[in-house]
């Protein structure tokens, strides 16, 4: 995708505006949300005593090789209405040039996230969410399939029914026991459509802690209702700047959420 030579802090401006426009074309009122099929997260909770299970196949592509989740596994349960406990965990596969294929279990994502503020009456949905990668296999860590070490991620979340869409941001910062801190950000839009069919597009970015560099992705996705129990989550995008900025040429999420 070429956006010309504007400068590369513009380009998620451009999406974001062609996504906006794009959904403000569609004939029904915005209700979607970030989370799967997105990297950037919302406010919303499962509910309480409520289950949401996304069981997802994910590729990430450089030109040096290729990482599966195949499966990632996605289990949230709903404390109350505010809270939402979170245990993600995937099965990678690795590949790469002149290099064996490797393959292993992934590192555990161990999350905690509370609302504070609903919409109505506060205008706005805010949440925390802070995120804890905890290593799991030595081999996945020697093999290059996880980073080395621990890490935190402390984001807030902020979503806005504006009617014509949903607008919803995410900010934090990401700690790491074996690699520089980041701040991790990201912009998504959302709108139902046709059948309740949810069309979605976002912007991700890592920065460093200085924001000397960063690398930025984008993703456009949807939601699509099987029951009232299940829903198809389906994604596709890729880094702005290419691998030098070590960006992915590709990446893509395919899969099945289960709601009980």
């Amino acid at each position: 995708m070429a956006f010309g030579r504007a400068s590369p802090a513009l380009k998620p401006c451009y999406l974001m505006g062609f996504a906006a426009v794009l959904f403000a074309g569609m004939p029904r009122l915005a209700s979607a949300q970030g989370g799967p099929p997105l990297i950037t997260d919302d406010p919303g909770t499962p509910g309480s005593g409520q289950t949401e299970l996304n069981m997802a196949f994910t590729v990430e592509k450089f030109r040096s090789g290729t990482q599966y989740g195949t499966p990632l596994i996605d289990f949230n349960h709903g404390v109350g209405d505010r809270i939402q406990l979170k245990c993600q965990i995937p099965w990678l596969i690795q590949t790469a040039h002149s290099q064996p294929t490797e393959s292993g279990l992934g590192d555990v994502l161990l999350g905690f996230k509370y609302r504070y503020l609903d919409e109505n009456p506060s205008g706005i949905d805010a949440s925390v969410y802070p995120q804890a990668s905890i290593g799991t296999n030595a081999h996945a860590r020697r093999s290059g399939l996880v980073p080395e070490g621990l890490s935190l991620l402390l984001p807030a979340e902020f979503a806005k029914d504006l009617g014509v869409l949903t607008v919803n941001v995410e900010g934090g910062y990401l700690l790491q026991e074996e690699a520089e801190d980041q701040w991790v950000w990201g912009i998504a839009l959302g709108r139902k459509i046709i059948e309740e069919i949810e069309v979605l597009g976002e912007v991700h970015g890592e920065s460093a802690k200085d924001f000397a560099s960063a690398q930025i992705l984008w993703n456009l996705g949807a939601r699509i209702p099987l029951s009232k129990l299940n829903s198809i989550l389906l994604s596709a995008g890729r880094g702005f700047r290419g691998e030098a900025r070590g960006e992915p040429e590709f990446m893509a999420y395919v899969g099945l959420q289960f709601n009980f």
